[in-house]
């Protein structure tokens, strides 16, 4: 059963906690910054040391001191209880306000952690629109300022979401590029937060086994720190794990454990959460009494404002229902769900919906109804099959390039120390600024030297970051965004041809992998000596090329890629290796009625994976009607 029940439980645990793990022994007076420092490490407190704490800063801290005061105000946004929706409003609220102030754009940091912060209580309270753009707006922003901890935050958030809906491609991408930044900037407790949600994304993914290993290994940590609301949110992601695998007795004892420890505790809303997984596993059991108990628990506690839980809650009492023969009312439950389902975008639910709306429709001999039904569930279902093999293969890549991504994040780090020395510099230039005048100059000397290599460097990072490292094409993230740029013109048509190496693995394995870079290299450049000034070609995985033809029919790509690909066939690449051949395979598609970049490239996708098997060594186009044409 797929569900978005936890995750979200977690979410507020973690993230409204910003705090750390130091006991509550008397100590010494702390400085207004060494309070800073503690709360946004992320370390935990109770809720009385985090009160403490924030009332200290608010009374030290006037408005005049805009940088820290600003500073202040994210950390009291993020301290909004996410389980209470008006508090979820008042916080959005709040950042708004803060947002709107005239001199918060000189603290971009402290800005983009408020906006943040406003984005993800939009995602809590079912703006997911609203909430994408302002995860996207962080991340372009944080990358701007170089700000390690924001680009952290933001793609683990977004990644979060995304996994959520089924996305993914970019989830992956998301969560393990966080994990990393966390990692090596010693962030343990955000590291534990980030592993959790990567967890349960390969839950999603389809890959409980390896869920359930970091779970596990997230339980003994949060045990050995004594933090047992965490511990049991890691037990309660098992059962959901166990709950995929179809082992829905050992499932409930894990839920049962996590509904006890909730119930003790005197948590109604977070034991209603439970209550509903619960009766989800009950009802694959055929204990429909029993699941019906459940929910009435669950009822009391969750309002339809909580889409993620109320969506299955009551889908489940819509089975009820049905079990009991009252058919009109698991429509009704039906409809409630559907509803709730669209609001957070979940197209794993609306499809587990449709199959058992068709079925309700069917008892009732409501035959056109039950086929529309049938027809929903087949659609989503294709289209999460469609996403789920793009996503494989991101997957698969985002494994296979975590070195590069480290050593993409290293270089970040030494950046961001580069630039923490350098604050450090200027706190203490502060001291001095009633020196003699000739100390002033030589400091604004130095500051404007710093400044200027601070430049090169940018844009040196500019360049690095849009270019692949090895064949000096564009990498993906450059090939995308300008194949979004053409896309969204509405008055030029666009084609593209997706390839990558045959049989490229065999070539690593017999002549070694410095061939196999030569080889990379000779087809970045074949392919970019047949291309026009203003196509655009794009090294988009290890062995795989995107050629972006910006006014170009598929007529016209069709004939471009079988060119491409008699060519390459017949390049004589013996002055690498004897006995080295090569041939590519190619999927062709031209903008049609696409409703975005990402499902023209799909198309692609599909037409490259035809070409591969229909032998290789080809060119295959796809059209909306999916007619495959060689």
């Amino acid at each position: 059963m797929l569900k978005k029940i936890i995750p979200l439980i977690l979410s507020f645990y973690l993230l409204s906690s910003l705090v750390g793990l130091s006991s509550a022994k008397a100590e010494e007076p702390q400085s207004v910054e060494s309070i800073f420092t503690e709360l946004e490490s992320g370390i935990t407190l109770s809720h009385e040391q985090l009160i403490q704490k924030l009332a200290i800063l608010k009374a030290s801290i006037p408005e005049q001191d805009q940088a820290n005061y600003l500073r202040l105000q994210a950390l009291r946004c993020w301290n909004y209880d996410a389980s209470n929706e008006n508090q979820r409003t008042q916080a959005i609220a709040f950042a708004n306000k803060q947002i709107e102030k005239t001199y918060t754009k000189q603290y971009k940091e402290s800005l983009l952690d408020i906006k943040l912060c406003k984005a993800w209580f939009q995602e809590l309270n079912g703006q997911v629109a609203q909430a994408i753009d302002g995860y996207n707006e962080v991340i372009q922003q944080a990358y701007q300022i170089e700000s390690l901890k924001l680009i952290a935050d933001a793609r683990s958030l977004r990644g979060a979401m995304y996994s959520f809906q089924g996305n993914f491609s970019i989830a992956l991408e998301d969560l393990i590029t966080a994990q990393h930044l966390y990692d090596n900037l010693n962030l343990s407790h955000w590291s534990q937060i980030n592993l959790s949600d990567l967890a349960t994304s390969y839950r999603r993914f389809g890959d409980p086994q390896t869920a359930i290993k970091y779970y596990k290994q997230l339980e003994t940590e949060y045990l050995k720190l004594n933090d047992n609301d965490s511990a049991i949110l890691m037990i309660t992601e098992m059962a959901i794990a166990y709950e995929q695998l179809g082992e829905y007795e050992q499932a409930l004892e894990y839920y049962t454990q996590a509904y006890d420890y909730w119930f003790e505790q005197d948590d109604s809303f977070s034991a209603a959460t439970i209550a509903v997984n619960i009766s989800g596993s009950l009802l694959k059991l055929d204990k429909v009494a029993e699941a019906n108990t459940f929910l009435t628990i669950a009822k009391a506690s969750i309002t339809p404002s909580e889409e993620a839980f109320y969506s299955f809650m009551k889908l489940f009492e819509a089975e009820v229902h049905f079990t009991d023969n009252e058919h009109n009312e698991a429509l009704l439950d039906l409809s409630e769900a559907r509803a709730a389902f669209k609001r957070v975008q979940n197209k794993r639910g609306l499809a587990e919906l449709s199959l058992f709306e068709s079925q309700v429709y069917t008892a009732l001999n409501n035959w056109p109804k039950a086929f529309h039904s049938l027809e929903q569930y087949v659609q989503l279902h294709n289209e999460l099959d469609a996403k789920m093999q793009s996503s494989r293969t991101a997957e698969m890549r985002a494994r296979f390039n975590t070195e590069q991504i480290e050593t993409e994040n290293k270089q970040l780090i030494q950046l961001q120390m580069a630039k923490e020395h350098e604050v450090q510099i200027l706190k203490q230039n502060r001291y001095l600024q009633f020196a003699v005048l000739t100390l002033v100059v030589i400091m604004l000397f130095f500051i404007s030297l710093l400044a200027i290599k601070q430049a090169q460097k940018s844009k040196l990072l500019t360049i690095l970051a849009l270019t692949d490292h090895l064949t000096k094409l564009a990498n993906r993230r450059r090939t995308y965004s300008e194949g979004e740029k053409f896309f969204s013109d509405k008055s030029s048509s666009l084609a593209l041809i997706l390839f990558d190496a045959d049989n490229f693995k065999n070539i690593n394995d017999k002549f070694g992998h410095d061939i196999g870079d030569k080889v990379l290299v000779e087809l970045a450049n074949a392919s970019n000596l047949m291309m026009r000034k203003t196509d655009l070609v794009g090294r988009v995985g290890g062995e795989e090329f995107l050629i972006l033809l910006p006014g170009t029919t598929l007529e016209q790509a069709m004939k471009i890629a079988k060119r491409f690909v008699e060519s390459i066939s017949m390049t004589d690449l013996s002055g690498l290796a004897e006995e080295l051949a090569m041939s590519i395979s190619a999927g062709v598609v031209a903008k049609e009625q696409d409703s975005s970049f990402s499902e023209l490239l799909q198309r692609a996708d599909i037409a490259l994976y035809e070409a591969k098997t229909a032998g290789r060594n080809r060119a295959i186009s796809n059209t909306m009607l999916n007619e495959i044409t060689a």
